[in-house]
């Protein structure tokens, strides 16, 4: 009796935690039946309720506060629809000059704005421009620096605009959201979810300047782990530990004296001392990574570092009749995807003549995402288009290889398809990726700055003559389909975890609080030192 009696309890008090907003006007009448029936019949009604809405999530109040620009973005934009199609509100803070376009874009989602509208940010400049400046440029280590000064400036001023909108932070206290959703990239979404004090989720690809390590307390072997930019593997020489020794640690330093310290002192501008970034990421209750073991190497992890990787994976459709009709013209030689990415519209003309005139040497139907003016050199096997189906010419039979500038979706979409890599980076995190790739046995890496038209084609002869490449891709997407859970059902499901338990902060790491000589045992060493010096 007992038993039966907490079972309704706790049917009643699950039945009240579920907002109206979810409930439909079937189950409301459904309700009112069983409430007015006899208890023996009520109940078993009142439990088959209770079966049917147990397996819909409580609704939630989910902000996204991170920049609303590049792919970041889309990332985390993919995870806010998938979100919201589950009954869940989803706002998004964004810059009033965004708005009307983000509605039409994502239409699912609510918008809280800030900033002038007829003034877009810095940030939105600088996507249209520097990407397209820098990606042929030579400049290599100073070209990347300068990249990252520049983005990091832009999202900083961004940021501020955000935060200095006092109407908008008052209106964000008094709108009592469940959890705040970030990239955790420069961005004041961790701060926006301390001054809420919220529960956060952190979703990233990496993070150059190391903030999420600290913030984690994960350890960080530098022996055979490889710092962002380093472009190394698992598996290293004195010389290379050495480059990784030290480029961790000028990453780190950079990190902490520069990015932090110009997140803090914004803080302290707008919304107060006591906020901080270090202090705001440490409080990621759930880190999504879109990293997983067939991209990158073996590595510690915490409880609250998940795995989403491949989670922008979309349903393959069929090409359009012409773009079949071109594909399958390929015979059984196949086809040739070419791509350089959304970022950049357009290259130098004497490297587009290059990568024309080996792909016209090629058997191989090639499908190129170019815009402009078609190279001299260019082949009749070859197709430009303005913009090209990747995910499903990547998935299609006759696909053989992909010529890629090597950002984040693409490799992961050839390595999900089973497609060998000829990678050409251009900046930031795609060297890395190449670098890992090549680590796999599945790509070559080239120099677009150097490389002539004869290596281009013997690479991409290469990795389509040689069965290794293939037999590699395929395994490693054996490997991405053998999974219980979708990367974004896995997503989705850490999310409303931390909603429905407001939070998980025993899945946190103490290492973040701890001083310097406590997490190095320093004291605990100096003391077994005197103790043996004292008896020597």
């Amino acid at each position: 009796m007992f038993l039966k009696y907490s079972l309704v309890t706790n049917c009643w008090r699950r039945i009240f935690k579920i907002e109206l907003k979810i409930l439909t006007q079937k189950t409301s009448l459904l309700l009112l039946l069983v409430l007015s029936t006899s208890m023996s019949t009520g109940l078993h009604l009142f439990l088959a309720v209770v079966a049917i809405l147990s397996q819909h999530v409580q609704a939630a109040d989910i902000l996204v506060a991170t920049s609303t620009y590049n792919s970041p973005w889309m990332d985390v934009a993919k995870i806010a629809e998938e979100l919201a199609s589950r009954g869940h509100v989803v706002t998004v803070l964004a810059h009033a000059s965004q708005k009307s376009d983000l509605m039409r874009k994502w239409p699912t989602l609510k918008y809280e704005t800030f900033g002038d509208p007829e003034k877009p940010p810095s940030v939105k400049e600088f996507s249209k421009t520097v990407p397209q400046k820098l990606a042929f440029s030579s400049s290599g280590m100073l070209g990347l620096l300068t990249f990252g000064s520049t983005l990091s400036s832009a999202l900083l001023d961004l940021s501020e605009e955000m935060l200095s909108d006092n109407q908008l932070l008052t209106k964000l206290k008094n709108s009592h959201y469940d959890v705040v959703l970030t990239y955790a990239g420069p961005s004041c979404g961790p701060l926006v979810a301390q001054y809420l004090d919220l529960p956060l989720v952190s979703t990233m690809r990496s993070f150059p300047t190391g903030q999420d390590i600290r913030a984690t307390g994960v350890p960080n072997p530098l022996a055979y782990v490889p710092t962002v930019t380093s472009e190394l593997s698992d598996r290293m020489t004195f010389l290379q530990r050495l480059k990784n020794v030290l480029v961790y640690f000028a990453a780190t330093t950079m990190g902490q004296l520069v990015v932090d310290k110009s997140y803090d002192d914004l803080a302290k501008r707008t919304i107060g001392d006591s906020f901080t970034m270090s202090a705001a990421l440490a409080r990621t209750d759930v880190w999504l990574y879109q990293s997983d073991l067939m991209f990158d190497f073996p590595k510690p992890m915490m409880p609250n570092m998940v795995s989403i990787a491949g989670h922008m994976a979309e349903d393959v459709k069929p090409l359009s009749e012409e773009l079949e009709k071109f594909v399958q013209s390929s015979g059984d030689d196949g086809v040739v995807l070419v791509t350089f990415g959304s970022l950049v519209a357009a290259m130098p003309a004497d490297i587009a003549d290059m990568l024309a005139a080996a792909f016209a040497r090629l058997p191989q139907k090639v499908v190129w995402r170019y815009a402009g003016t078609p190279p001299p050199s260019l082949g009749p096997n070859t197709k430009t288009m303005e913009w090209v189906p990747q995910i499903d010419i990547l998935a299609h039979p006759k696909t053989k290889a992909f010529v890629s500038h090597c950002g984040y979706n693409g490799v992961a979409e050839a390595m999900y398809h089973g497609v060998p890599l000829v990678g050409m980076p251009l900046f930031a995190e795609q060297f890395d990726n190449i670098a890992r790739m090549v680590a796999r046995g599945i790509a070559v890496s080239l120099d677009i700055h150097t490389v002539t038209s004869e290596e281009v084609f013997q690479a991409i002869t290469s990795v389509i003559s040689d069965p290794s490449y293939k037999e590699k891709t395929n395994l490693i997407s054996t490997h991405l389909r053998d999974q219980p859970q979708s990367p974004m059902e896995r997503a989705v499901w850490w999310i409303e975890h931390v909603i429905k338990h407001g939070g998980l902060p025993h899945l946190r790491s103490r290492a973040p609080e701890l001083p310097f000589y406590q997490y190095y045992l320093l004291e605990v060493i100096a003391l077994i030192v005197a103790v043996i010096s004292a008896h020597g």
